[in-house]
């Protein structure tokens, strides 16, 4: 391509140094032609190498480098930035070139990212799904066989496969909500009071706590004379807590807690535990989809628990904060009254 503009501008050259002599022999004399072309000839000699040299230098030369770092581009390789130095409009185009470039390939580190998660969960579930299976079989198993002495033991080799089958059922919930976003989640939300709710979830929560022996503090805030009303899916609502509380009772030692208040026109809620093992770097990281430090997830902790949450609030145009001191963990749910 670079020899053949050059060569198209030499022969431009010729053919217009042609024309003029061709013009200038029609109107002059020979002895006076030659005397003009002498005095035009050089300057337009000079001319010609300049316009030659400067369309080879602002215009092959970034083409040139173009075209040859559009063969990495072309081989897969969008790391390599393209560098400009010119403020012309051929710099103008390299610009935005390297932009298109820097964009696929923030697009192809995300790709890359997703096939690794994707590879990661494929793994991961496919040992969550194979150890409560294999577990459900061989306890069946053994009553089909009359292992199984006493009715007592009968109805403990029940219970075991009861576990094993809610283990697969948590995992298929988590599994039919692992893409949904705020946007795409169907809500069938209702007006609540602030102050029936709260007590309806603290008083539940406190059961939970006393069945599962875990020390427990609750504080409501809201008083029984508060007529503020949340709108919320009540079902959805109660899961995306029942996610957190979950995971706060996981790493729970000896210390947990949940406040309810109205804060600034907003309805708030605290949840409070220790035992967190999670540095302060990772905890952007939490809400993200197949997000676990567990390598192993044999109870179904898949990483999906808080992504859910997270993704359930913000469709109720709420917001989930989390800050970590010390051991100590806290999540802060916020949604607006009405």
């Amino acid at each position: 391509m670079k020899k053949t503009i050059v060569r198209d501008l030499i022969h431009i050259c010729c053919v217009f140094f042609l024309f003029l002599l061709l013009i200038f022999s029609l109107i002059m004399e020979a002895k006076v032609l030659w005397i003009y072309l002498l005095i035009i000839a050089p300057p337009f000699v000079l001319l010609s190498i300049y316009t030659i040299l400067y369309v080879k230098k602002k215009i092959i030369k970034p083409i040139k480098y173009l075209s040859s770092e559009a063969r990495f581009i072309s081989a897969g390789d969008l790391s390599r930035k393209i560098e400009h130095r010119s403020n012309d409009e051929m710099g103008d185009f390299i610009s935005v070139f390297d932009s298109m470039r820097s964009t696929l390939y923030e697009q192809q580190k995300q790709q890359e990212q997703f096939e690794m998660t994707r590879k990661n969960f494929i793994d991961s579930i496919s040992h969550d799904l194979k150890t409560p299976l294999a577990s459900i079989s061989a306890y069946i198993e053994a009553l089909q066989d009359g292992i199984v002495s006493t009715p007592e033991e009968e109805q403990q080799y029940l219970k075991v496969i009861e576990n094993k089958v809610a283990v697969l059922t948590k995992l298929s919930n988590h599994l039919s909500m692992s893409y949904e976003t705020p946007d795409t989640l169907s809500l069938s939300s209702q007006k609540v009071n602030c102050y029936s709710w709260s007590v309806d979830f603290l008083s539940d929560m406190e059961v939970e706590c006393a069945m599962k022996g875990v020390t427990s503090e609750f504080v409501n805030a809201v008083p029984d004379s508060d007529k503020h009303n949340i709108w919320i899916d009540i079902y959805q609502f109660d899961r995306a807590l029942q996610n957190l509380t979950s995971n706060a009772f996981r790493y729970y030692e000896k210390y947990f807690s949940i406040s309810v208040e109205i804060r600034n026109d907003q309805f708030v809620i605290v949840i409070k535990n220790d035992g967190a093992k999670l540095d302060n770097h990772n905890l952007n990281n939490i809400f993200e989809r197949f997000y676990t430090e567990e390598e192993v997830n044999e109870k179904g902790h898949l990483g999906l628990g808080l992504y859910i949450s997270k993704t359930i609030i913000n469709a109720m145009n709420g917001e989930i904060k989390v800050k970590k001191e010390a051991e100590m963990i806290q999540f802060q749910i916020v949604l607006p009254i009405l």
